[in-house]
């Protein structure tokens, strides 16, 4: 029973969203049922802590400390605050405007200036507490230099951030709360379903042993970790989770109520030792949530609608005495936060006893000064700069619009640089380019006021690709020969496409990602072709990109069923593009047990049998019959936690070649024997009439390898001798028989 002791005690919001509708899961043993197993005494120092605490919480109470403190402002507890905005510049890179609405927000909540209050249920209007705290922006970093309190951090792991990334990004922890906006929360170690939300985590304090369970005591790892649309009440917030609600900044003042030390009124603990069955009171359960005037409430106040709870009307718990009505509009239960309006005077107490205590430094007339939050004049601080494209591969004589999305401070003056681009340079704040000429370019934005500059330079970020691609289909990729330089691969985090030797469809090599360990959950890899040329196929057979693939999905013991059987599934798409990459199309998509081509998921790491791999095709005749010269195609991998996935045998050939009057390679009969080439093999075929006649070897990304023949031929059966050592490599080849009216072609495989 000890596994699950910390079911309604730990910080996080967990919300999963389902077609059935939505479903709040307590996630919180998820993550500390391995901790607790392997230390049991955390439970041990957890009560500890909390009679500890209760005696600062008494003396808080008597206000013995606060009035021999100097540093209140205006008789409240100043704490400054950073937000960083982790972001991949979409719409997850929230405004300022946004942010401060946040803090706005936040200050009235917990000054009981909210007029929401008026639907307090009248029973806990008294209560209701001013938790005289005020939070502020920082007006300097911790350098010292002038800062509006807001930093826009370009990283990818926005969609899976954890404490991690709060380790990465944090200021002095002892100096600023540290609020950490994103995209996605990702708890490490856990496999999230499909759809799942969570809206923000906050660690306890430091020195809170629930807190030192999940970090490892590293102080370094503290403040809010929120959703980015779960803060504020504008821009991004007005749709949380794209449901259409707005939670009106409740997510940001409940983990902020987290990181002052408050629990959920629906926790409870007997004896110290074991979880109890429910929130309320027992004789061997009294303490719940450790604080005496917010009444216990038996498990989560969960909506089951967009509607509030009406206030006073739920009474879950009826050993309490006095026996009152469940505080559902209690700011730390899990009603939606547009029915949450009210702090208690006991919660406040803790808060106190927090703030006089780990958090003291945060308040104190030093750090005040230090972080610039005496200075109430708006901050005018240089700017700094940083841009995003809208595209960054293109077809040659395409255009790319570029945006200034510098922070800090107000920009009054830019200038860009475009090599390679035309125009070669403006000063607006958004500027489309056009680049005419295939190359690698770079691009450079300086920006300034009058208290200083910043330039950034991105160094060949921008692709122009010759919309005409030299590689002519058909092409076959077994990765015999490894990737080569035209294929590219995108890795946002951890092993992305590999060329491995450790399973094969044909062959002894195949492409994979060993997702196993060590890729982040919500993270992308991508396989990217070359630019292929399909003219050089005829539209009167069915052109299709073939493929086989091979997937199993992860058995991860202890998720608590999270997910179906315990099984973390990934997701794979495959898109096709005519645009030099610019713009995809999604073709093929699987997830979930839909992906897998084994009879069943494993525990340990996925290697595939011959009988594990699938064949698969993608209709792509259209673009055949549009002639189009510059076709791509990419696999798309989103981890979710799951296993390893390999592609092998890439192929899109319809057995055609292009001329007026054209014969298939059956009609000619030709053919290598044996086929694949170990030592000798011989190609013959018959010319149906007297022709100039070439006969060429390319690889499989179109480099000519080897000249046969280049002379004119009489009609009738030819054969040449094909020798191992006329290759430098084994792998896959083809051969193209070249007359004046026709071309013919045949696939090789060398050992």
């Amino acid at each position: 029973m000890k596994k699950v002791i910390l079911f309604c005690l730990l910080v996080i919001s967990f919300l999963g969203i389902y077609a059935q509708g939505l479903v709040n899961i307590l996630a919180d043993d998820v993550l500390i049922r391995e901790k607790i197993k392997a230390d049991p005494t955390i439970i041990d120092r957890y009560v500890q802590y909390e009679k500890n605490f209760k005696l600062l919480v008494e003396r808080s109470q008597l206000n013995l400390w606060l009035e021999k403190t100097d540093t209140l402002i205006n008789g409240k507890r100043v704490i400054p605050v950073v937000v960083h905005i982790i972001h991949n510049y979409g719409q997850e890179n929230i405004s300022d405007a946004q942010v401060i609405d946040a803090i706005q927000k936040l200050n009235i909540d917990f000054s009981k200036q909210n007029a929401d209050t008026a639907l307090t249920y009248h029973l806990f209007k008294s209560r209701a507490a001013n938790c005289a705290i005020e939070f502020r922006l920082a007006k300097k970093d911790p350098n010292g230099n002038c800062t509006n309190g807001i930093v826009h951090i370009y990283d990818p792991q926005t969609n899976w951030a954890y404490f991690n990334t709060m380790k990465q990004y944090h200021w002095p922890t002892d100096k600023y709360m540290n609020v950490f906006a994103v995209n996605f929360i990702y708890p490490s170690g856990m496999a999230l379903p499909d759809g799942a939300f969570i809206g923000g985590m906050s660690p306890f304090p430091p020195n809170n042993p629930l807190s030192q369970a999940l970090t490892g005591g590293d102080a370094d790892i503290d403040g809010v970790l929120i959703r980015q649309d779960c803060i504020g009440t504008i821009g991004t917030a007005t749709d949380v989770g794209g449901m259409g609600i707005n939670l009106a900044n409740r997510t940001f003042t409940h983990e902020v109520g987290h990181y002052l030390n408050l629990y959920h009124p629906f926790q409870n603990l007997m004896l110290g030792l074991l979880p109890a069955s429910s929130g309320c009171p027992s004789f061997l359960a009294p303490n719940g949530d450790e604080v005496s005037d917010t009444p216990p409430v038996a498990q989560a106040t969960q909506n089951t609608s967009l509607d509030c709870y009406v206030p006073g009307s739920r009474n879950t718990c009826n050993q309490d005495n006095p026996d009152e009505p469940d505080m559902i509009e209690n700011y730390m239960d899990y009603q939606w936060g547009y029915c949450n309006n009210i702090f208690t005077n006991g919660q406040k107490a803790r808060m106190d006893a927090v703030l006089m205590g780990i958090r003291r430094p945060l308040w104190s007339k030093e750090n005040l000064i230090a972080t610039g939050v005496l200075d109430q004049t708006p901050s005018n601080c240089a700017p700094i700069a940083d841009f995003h494209a809208s595209h960054y591969t293109i077809c040659a004589g395409d255009q790319i619009t570029f945006y200034d999305d510098s922070y800090n401070g107000v920009v009054e003056n830019r200038i860009w640089n475009f090599t390679g681009g035309n125009p070669s340079s403006s000063t607006n704040a958004v500027t489309t380019v056009t680049y005419s000429t295939p190359g690698t370019y770079s691009v450079t934005l300086t920006v300034s006021n009058a208290n200083g500059q910043d330039t950034k330079t991105k160094t060949n970020i921008i692709k122009v690709i010759d919309p005409v691609s030299n590689i002519y289909a058909p092409l076959v990729q077994g990765f015999e020969n490894g990737l080569g330089n035209e294929w590219s691969v995108v890795n946002e985090s951890g092993v992305g496409w590999q060329v491995t030797d450790t399973a094969s469809a044909t062959g002894v090599k195949s492409a994979r990602i060993r997702n196993f360990a060590g890729n982040q959950p919500n993270s992308v890899d991508a396989l990217i072709s070359p630019p292929i040329n399909l003219t050089s196929l005829s539209p009167t057979v069915t052109l299709k990109l073939k493929f086989k693939y091979a997937y199993a999905g992860k058995i991860i013991p202890g998720t608590m069923g999270l997910t179906q059987n315990d099984t973390a599934y990934d997701k794979m798409k495959i898109y096709v593009s005519t645009t030099c990459g610019k713009t995809w199309i999604v073709k093929w998509s699987k997830l979930n047990e839909a992906l897998q081509t084994t009879t069943n998921p494993t525990q340990n790491s996925f290697k595939p049998t011959a009988n594990d791999w699938k064949s698969d095709s993608i209709n792509i005749h259209i673009y055949l019959t549009q002639q189009k010269t510059n076709f791509q195609f990419k696999f798309e991998f989103l981890s979710n936690g799951g296993n390893n996935i390999y592609i092998d045998d890439i192929n899109i050939d319809n057995g055609t070649y292009v001329g007026m009057n054209e014969y298939s390679r059956d009609l000619i009969d030709l053919n290598v024997y044996p086929n694949p080439l170990l030592d000798n093999s011989k190609l013959s075929f018959y010319l149906p009439y007297s022709a100039n006649t070439k006969i060429e070897v390319y690889d499989i990304v179109g480099n000519k390898v080897i000249d046969l023949e280049n002379r004119f031929l009489s009609e009738g059966v030819y054969e040449y001798a094909l020798s191992r050592h006329y290759f430098k490599a084994s792998g896959i080849y083809y051969i193209r028989v070249l007359t004046n009216e026709h071309t013919f072609y045949k696939n090789l495989m060398v050992k």
